[in-house]
């Protein structure tokens, strides 16, 4: 009895007991598989005398074994990888004993983290419902040379170019005659990002992204909260005021009164009575004094002279 095994895990294991086995988006489908890129009716897979086959149920994005497309009908053996747009299923047959060894590209998918993938899905025209994986540099236009041809009167032959850089979807215009648009503005060259709608002439696309685009609202949301702390720093300097109220201010204008006061009273007026030793009145007293001090030296001096 075959299994039916999901490469990336994404959904458990499944026995393939029926003799068909409907897969696509559609929940009505014996396997559904919740992925834009699957059709509602993708594929079927049918046991005939022991052995299973594949079919295409003519889905827009194709289905593959072991990298090959599915025209209608193809053999599936143990061993062998299904995908059905990007989703990859390896069939087993645990009756034959081991499964056999995956193949060294699927076995590098499943080792290495399953990383988000960008797409385009046409929302318009003959390739509506189409889903296109965005790798590298995609190349949008008439030109038959195009990654992706567009079919339209107002298309340039080389009308923009989609790419991949460090993990972010960017277009560019390359100067087309009519102009590229996002979301219904005229862009030279823009970002995009997942939910948005491209648009060449009458021609609509509308962005696919990774699954987990909630890294860039966690950055809005910090720099959200980064000014919210200025209003905690903001109060500190309404103390500020306060002190600067002049409450000091009504001394200083005391003060000049004093100042003026004092001038008055000058302290050259108490000075004046020093020169009370000059005043003649007290002279004739000292007379007799300088007097006796004359005679004295005189008299010292006769000693000394006639001794």
């Amino acid at each position: 009895m075959f299994k039916l095994q999901f490469v990336d895990n994404r959904q458990p294991a499944m026995w393939l007991v029926d003799q068909r086995l409907t897969i696509g988006r559609d929940k009505a489908n014996g396997l559904a598989i919740d992925d834009e890129g699957l059709s509602l009716h993708h594929a079927e897979l049918r046991q005939e005398d022991g052995k299973l086959f594949v079919w295409d149920a003519g889905s827009v994005n194709g289905t593959f074994l072991n990298g090959e497309k599915v025209a209608q009908k193809a053999e599936v053996k143990a061993g062998d990888v299904l995908r059905f747009h990007l989703i990859e299923i390896l069939i087993t047959d645990p009756a034959k004993g081991a499964a056999q060894p995956l193949p060294a590209a699927i076995k590098r998918d499943i080792e290495k983290p399953v990383l988000p993938q960008w797409q385009l899905k046409a929302m318009t025209g003959a390739i509506s419902g189409k889903m296109f994986l965005m790798d590298g540099t995609t190349v949008l236009g008439r030109d038959p040379g195009c990654d992706i041809v567009i079919t339209g009167a107002h298309v340039s032959r080389r009308h923009a170019e989609i790419s991949i850089r460090s993990g972010q979807l960017w277009m560019k215009d390359l100067g087309s005659s009519n102009g590229s648009f996002l979301n219904g503005k005229r862009i030279e060259e823009s970002a995009l990002a997942h939910g948005d709608e491209v648009k060449f002439d009458a021609v609509v696309f509308k962005i696919i992204g990774p699954s987990q685009p909630v890294d860039s609202f966690d950055e809005a949301d910090m720099t959200q909260f980064r000014p919210a702390i200025a209003p905690v720093v903001a109060p500190k300097p309404a103390p500020v005021p306060a002190p600067i109220a002049a409450a000091p201010r009504p001394a200083p204008v005391a003060t000049p009164e004093p100042v003026v006061k004092s001038a008055p009273s000058p302290a050259p007026v108490s000075a004046t009575p020093t020169p009370t030793p000059v005043a003649p009145a007290t002279g004739p007293g000292l007379g007799p004094v300088v007097l006796l001090v004359l005679a004295v030296l005189v008299g010292v001096a006769a000693y000394f002279v006639f001794s």
